[in-house]
């Protein structure tokens, strides 16, 4: 079964639902990455759903 998690769109600026089916924790117990296709803007991110949403990157 998929599980919804939240990630941060950089070109939108918005909180994006996506979906895993994968609970597995990663093999060096960091992070895993997933590309997935954005609802918000139609491109691509790399997101890890374990994390939760993002906050906005600091443009300075």
């Amino acid at each position: 079964m998929e599980k919804p998690y939240l990630f941060f769109c950089p070109v939108t600026g918005m909180n994006v639902q996506g979906l895993t089916s994968d609970d597995a924790p990663t093999e060096n117990g960091k992070y895993r990455l997933e590309m997935v296709q954005c609802l918000a803007c139609g491109g691509f991110h790399l997101v890890d759903p374990s994390k939760g949403p993002l906050p906005p990157a600091d443009d300075e």
